[in-house]
């Protein structure tokens, strides 16, 4: 009997909560939500554990996009889905209505980043603008910004060039709301700004 190819089932880095659901799909192929859950929450402490709810959210989306099917309803029994289309191993950004999510801006920037090698911030703007998701002029001042402190761009005046060496991989560096700099490719915060309103301070 021949065996079916290996599937790389999840991307390089630290997963989102999406990219979870969507690799323990295509592992599974056929699943209800409660498999869906058991198998992406294996192992995780209750704080990192996907609900039974944000796993129904993605699924209404994709089905509707008719990346995953429905069975039949029989019942007493739980629904279950089967993956109809497996885009690959990038999670679809879907909304609810079924209709697709462009890549992030931020995703997109950093792509532009490697691609341009030196730039302006408007220069940056354009490249990673499409059309539908424009990248706006603040959002990519703000964004290179960070880049600079953690270490990424080396700016010079106006400009800023990619410090290659610092390329860690296809996921863009995330700015969290506690004002630090984390890089989802080697998990690890790379640059945190000063406190404020500290007492001590």
């Amino acid at each position: 009997m021949s065996q079916a190819p290996a599937r790389h089932c999840s991307p390089a880095g630290v997963l989102t909560d999406r990219e979870r659901l969507w690799a323990a799909m295509r592992e599974l192929r056929v699943f209800t939500i409660r498999d869906l859950c058991r198998a992406v929450n294996t192992g995780k402490d209750r704080d990192a554990a996907i609900s039974d709810s944000k796993a129904k959210d993605y699924l209404v989306g994709l089905v509707r996009a008719g990346i995953v099917g429905k069975g039949l309803t029989v019942r007493f029994e739980p629904m279950r889905f089967e993956l109809i289309s497996d885009t690959g191993v990038r999670a679809p950004r879907v909304r609810k209505d079924g209709t697709m999510l462009p890549e992030s801006g931020r995703n997109r920037m950093w792509k532009a980043m490697q691609i341009l090698g030196e730039f302006s911030t408007r220069e940056l703007m354009h490249a990673a603008s499409i059309p539908g998701a424009p990248v706006a002029y603040s959002e990519a001042k703000t964004y290179c910004g960070w880049l600079a402190r953690g270490g990424y761009l080396l700016q010079s005046g106006e400009r800023f060039r990619f410090i290659r060496a610092r390329f860690t991989g296809s996921k863009a560096p995330q700015i969290l709301r506690v004002k630090q700099l984390f890089d989802p490719n080697s998990d690890k915060v790379v640059y945190s700004s000063d406190p404020e309103g500290r007492d001590d301070l």
